[in-house]
């Protein structure tokens, strides 16, 4: 059973992933590796209390630079935590074949102006500091 293991006030370990807060504005999600039913139980488990902790939407920074294959569950949860109604925006870095096969999932047919790939974390960064989506 993977668990949902609080490092500090701001960071947590799922697994080998981790999420931080930067700068209280920006959810960072570092996927490492294979993501298991497990996985994704845990993180459904606690991810409302983790959204709490921020004022509205959420803004994502999402590494998948480490990723690996993902079960149907961990895919699901990827799309359901990219939902309008939680999140704001989610800037994706990580270009491996397996991180574009999960990023193009959780873009879905391309007509979420509010998801977008990038190379780099400071541009990433930058996209998500901004006031637009476009």
């Amino acid at each position: 059973m993977t668990e949902w293991i609080q490092v500090t006030e701001k960071e947590f370990k799922i697994g080998e992933n981790r999420i931080s807060i930067l700068d209280d504005s920006i959810l960072f999600i570092e996927v490492i590796g294979e993501q298991t039913d497990d996985h994704a139980r845990a993180i459904r488990q606690n991810f409302q209390h983790l959204f709490s902790l921020f004022p509205g939407k959420v803004k994502q920074l999402v590494d998948l630079n480490k990723s690996g294959k993902s079960s149907s569950a961990a895919r699901e949860l990827f799309k359901m935590l990219n939902d309008p109604k939680y999140t704001d925006k989610v800037a994706i870095m990580g270009m491996h074949p397996v991180a574009r096969v999960l990023a193009s999932f959780v873009i879905g047919t391309g007509k979420k102006k509010n998801v977008r790939i990038f190379s780099g974390r400071e541009e990433a960064l930058a996209w998500l500091k901004s006031e637009t989506a476009e």
